[in-house]
């Protein structure tokens, strides 16, 4: 299966009624081309995606209400329509400021906020509804696994060599597992670490501190504590790709 054919796959699926959280049918999305609207900022530009693949795969847990800032909605518009120059707004939100220094744990050379920024990186939420009314809290490990057949799908086709996943709940969800001490082992500069097992390969997935208000709070509100376990996973990228 092709990326493109993953995405077709997404716009026919109907979703459920989720417990507390309304979802609804977003038309800038299905407007598009992409599998998520945080594909937007990475991902979209990888043209070649089916035959290079992917360096890392950025997870989080939802996109929320993609009607809640019109500025970003707005860009969003524009990288669909070919507008030049349109990227995505890489400072619209507390968590993206956080993942541009994040990021950085791959070298200072990487920069998330460019067009091209040094990797080829792919974003995306894993659960892939949009919601009518809040914008967080209520999400549910069943909620997500709404969306497990089209992870499963989308891993296979972009072929990441890493996956990286904001937060315990989207952690535990693409790895099937409970994370237990999952704040202490962060805490300890160390990020959570299974493997996610597909077509015969063993793909390192890495649990981190959301870098929005929550992940940062948890991490005693300090940036430097949260980088720490983005360094060892960079660490290990790097030194596996010299093996």
């Amino acid at each position: 299966m092709k990326y493109v054919d993953v995405v077709n796959k997404a716009k026919q699926q109907k979703r459920p009624k989720s417990g507390k959280i309304k979802f609804k049918d977003c038309k800038i999305w299905r407007n598009g081309n992409q599998i998520n609207l945080w594909t937007y900022w990475h991902g979209y530009q990888l043209k070649d995606i089916d035959e290079k693949g992917v360096d890392i795969l950025l997870v989080g847990q939802d996109w929320g209400n993609p009607d809640r800032i019109p500025k970003v909605r707005k860009c969003l518009e524009d990288i669909q329509s070919g507008v030049e120059g349109a990227q995505y707004m890489s400072d619209a939100s507390v968590t993206d400021k956080r993942l541009v220094k994040m990021f950085k744990a791959f070298g200072e050379a990487i920069d998330i906020t460019k067009v091209n920024p040094g990797m080829r990186l792919f974003f995306t939420n894993y659960c892939l509804g949009y919601r009518a009314e809040s914008e967080t809290g209520g999400m549910t490990k069943t909620i997500m696994r709404q969306d497990k057949e089209l992870f499963d799908d989308l891993v296979r086709a972009i072929k990441p060599k890493i996956i990286i996943c904001l937060g315990k709940i989207t952690y535990e969800v693409v790895v099937n597992q409970v994370a237990k001490d999952y704040i202490q082992t962060l805490w300890e500069g160390k990020p959570y670490k299974a493997y996610y097992h597909v077509d015969g390969k063993d793909i390192p997935v890495y649990g981190v501190a959301h870098p929005g208000s929550r992940g940062y709070y948890n991490m005693g509100c300090d940036e430097n504590r949260m980088k720490k376990a983005w360094d060892s996973i960079a660490a290990e990228y790097y030194g596996n790709a010299k093996k």
